[in-house]
């Protein structure tokens, strides 16, 4: 859970509950009940403000598992990967529309 690993990083570097809510601009209670798993649905950005502060990602603070099965949906990742091989880089992906939109048109053409 994410108050797990906030309290986890948190403890590895040494700070404590009030020194980190200071740091990220949150309540202590309210951190406190983040660790404690009281409250369990924290903002992407208070998250990210907290990862900030104890030098990590905000993906090792929110669910890997959450993650992993988002970033492989539909199998996008190897898509991507592959992309990347190929040395297509984010700046030209608009000019790869065309071939999208013939794979879309063909789709289509099949129905």
């Amino acid at each position: 859970m994410i108050g797990e690993k906030i309290k986890k990083y948190r403890n590895e570097k040494g700070i404590s509950l009030t020194e980190l809510a200071e740091r990220s601009n949150v309540s202590k209670s309210y951190l406190n009940s983040l660790e404690r798993n009281i409250k369990d649905n924290p903002s992407i950005n208070l998250v990210k403000r907290i990862a900030k502060e104890l030098d990590t990602d905000l993906t090792d603070i929110i669910d890997d598992e959450r993650i992993e099965s988002e970033k492989n949906y539909y199998g996008w990742d190897t898509f991507i990967e592959e992309a990347k091989k190929a040395g297509i880089e984010g700046i030209h992906l608009s000019e790869y529309k065309e071939l999208i939109s013939y794979i879309k048109w063909k789709k289509e053409q099949k129905n």
